[in-house]
C-alpha cells in the first residue's frame, strides 16, 4: 500500500469520503494526489500531496484551489498533507492558502500518519461507564494515601462536586459537629 493510500485509510477511518480525480472546483480541475473531504463533525477540504510534485507546481495548485473555492463562497477549510517533508520556503507559501500538515518521512508509519493528521481525527476519549474502573472517590483517597477513609473525610470529598460552596458547608458543618456548637451559636460569633 503507498503511503497516500495510508493516509486516505486513516482519514476513511475518521469519516472523511474520497473525492473524484482530479478535484473539479467551479469548473477548473485541480490534479492532487487525492483529496477527501470531511463529513459529520468536520467539513474540511483535505488535499494529499508527496514529495514527488515539483513545489512550485503543488504552490499553484494550492492558490489556485482558495481562489476557486474563494469564487464558490465555500466556507470550507483546506489542509495538505504533504508526505515527505517540506522547505521552510516553500511552507511559508503553502501556509497562506491551507493548514499544512506535515508527514516527515516519505514512507510513514500509521502512527506518523495519525500524528500528523491528529487534527482532524475525532478525539478518542475513555469510556465513563467501564464497569471495571475504581469509584473516582477511592482514586482520591488513594493518592491522599488515606484508605481507611472516614464517613467524614468521604463526606467532604463527596462535597467537591458541588464546587467551592458545597465544600465550605461541608467544612462549616464538620467542624461545628466537632465543636458541639449548633448552627445558631455559629452565627452568633
Amino acid at each position: 500500500m503507498s503511503s497516500v493510500q495510508e493516509v486516505l485509510a486513516v482519514l476513511a477511518d475518521a469519516g472523511f469520503e474520497p473525492l473524484p480525480k482530479p478535484l473539479t472546483v467551479v469548473g477548473t480541475e485541480f490534479d492532487f494526489e487525492a483529496a477527501v473531504s470531511g463529513t459529520k463533525t468536520s467539513h474540511d477540504l483535505v488535499l494529499i500531496a508527496t514529495d514527488q510534485m515539483p513545489r512550485k507546481r503543488l504552490q499553484r495548485l494550492v492558490a489556485g484551489l482558495a481562489r476557486s473555492l474563494d469564487l464558490a463562497a465555500s466556507r470550507r477549510p483546506v489542509s495538505l498533507v504533504l508526505i515527505g517533508g517540506v522547505a521552510a520556503t516553500d511552507r511559508v507559501e503553502l501556509e497562506r492558502h491551507a493548514r499544512l500538515l506535515p508527514i516527515l518521512s516519505a514512507a510513514p508509519s500509521i502512527a506518523e500518519i495519525e500524528q500528523a493528521v491528529s487534527v482532524l481525527l475525532p478525539l478518542k476519549l475513555p469510556n465513563a461507564d467501564r464497569p471495571n474502573e475504581s469509584n473516582p472517590i477511592d482514586e482520591v483517597m488513594t493518592a491522599l494515601g488515606s484508605q481507611d477513609a472516614t464517613s467524614d473525610h468521604r463526606a467532604l470529598i463527596e462535597a467537591a462536586s458541588g464546587g467551592p460552596d458545597a465544600v465550605r458547608e461541608a467544612l462549616r458543618r464538620y467542624l461545628n459537629e466537632g465543636t458541639g456548637w449548633t448552627d445558631k451559636a455559629g452565627a452568633d460569633r
